[in-house]
């Protein structure tokens, strides 16, 4: 009688969680339908910007002719390139926004940055964001191209054009995640070993860092540029529910993330998706990147992430 009762109250349970499925499928359904004509807005990444030629492709390097007719396509095309913090208060708001809105990213903080691109973007009056690896100090080594100058930064700020925010303080590079190392993580979502320790870092000793280093990224630029910043990307884009938590308590409210796709209104700002633009391909591939998809199954597919973001982010809280 037991078990009877038992394997009952399981059919109901299984039941009751398919029953939620098709509710939740249905509910997305329905909302892919009425949202399909949202006003989607990309967002673009570079990275460093050379003012020679490039002969190879190369992920994190864009030439400054490529980037110089990129944005003179953008101009000449009737593209309103806008400030992050537009989009930003669109997707939680609604702000209305001219029609092909457009941002513009930078992610490390390479000198190219200020040397060849902010000329540009000055040519043509576009604000662009730049995320900056705070540690000023920190080395990649002895072919690493240069980064921006604190001097350079605040040229730019004062500006009104460029925006710098967070890319993290020193978790930028990559860490080994045992004693072989043999295997290499990013460092916001994987807990380091630590050879003084003979172990890899514990789940306390983990988070502990997160929250130190993030927090030393907000409050060096800070103090640096005497601005306020609230927003960070992630390096290569990888977080979890931990350094969500811990960059949220360090003071930190928009995440920039390296999902492919374009934002709209009630998108989580949790995870602004972005474009990356690095690879020199030609003006063609660049108009069909930044040309919003309209179909169907994309927006079936960009708001059953909406709602799954947002269910993440009740647990993180």
């Amino acid at each position: 009688m037991k078990k009877e009762a038992i394997a009952a109250k399981l059919r109901w349970l299984i039941a009751g969680i398919v029953l939620i499925c098709v509710v939740f499928a249905a509910w997305m359904a329905v909302l892919a339908g009425l949202t399909n004509r949202a006003q989607r807005i990309p967002v673009l990444i570079y990275h460093n910007i050379s003012a020679e030629n490039i002969t190879d492709r190369s992920r994190n390097l864009t030439s400054g002719a490529s980037f110089a007719a990129e944005m003179e396509f953008l101009h000449n095309n009737g593209y309103q390139v806008i400030p992050l913090k537009k989009l930003i208060s669109h997707m939680q708001y609604g702000e209305k926004l001219p029609e092909k809105a457009l941002v513009i990213t930078f992610d490390d903080g390479y000198e190219g940055d200020y040397k060849v691109a902010y000329p540009i973007l000055k040519k043509y009056n576009m604000p662009a964001t730049i995320f900056l690896i705070a540690n000023r100090d920190q080395y990649f080594g002895p072919d690493a191209p240069p980064m921006l100058t604190w001097e350079e930064m605040r040229e730019m700020e004062g500006s009104g054009l460029i925006d710098i925010q967070a890319h993290t303080y020193s978790l930028h590079c990559p860490v080994y995640t045992g004693k072989e190392r043999t295997s290499l993580k990013p460092a916001t979502v994987a807990g380091a070993y630590r050879p003084e320790l003979g172990r890899r870092e514990t789940k306390e000793e983990f988070a502990d860092k997160l929250y130190e280093d993030f927090l030393l990224a907000r409050t060096t630029i800070e103090a640096n540029l005497q601005k306020q910043v609230d927003t960070m990307a992630w390096p290569f884009g990888a977080y979890n529910c931990t350094s969500l938590r811990m960059a949220r308590k360090a003071g930190f409210k928009y995440f920039a993330t390296t999902r492919r796709g374009m934002n709209e209104y009630a998108d989580s700002v949790q995870v602004i998706r972005r474009i990356s633009e690095d690879d020199n391909i030609s003006l063609d591939q660049f108009a069909k990147f930044i040309e919003p998809d309209y179909s169907y199954f994309r927006q079936l597919r960009q708001v059953t992430f909406r709602y799954l973001n947002r269910l993440t982010e009740l647990f993180v809280l």
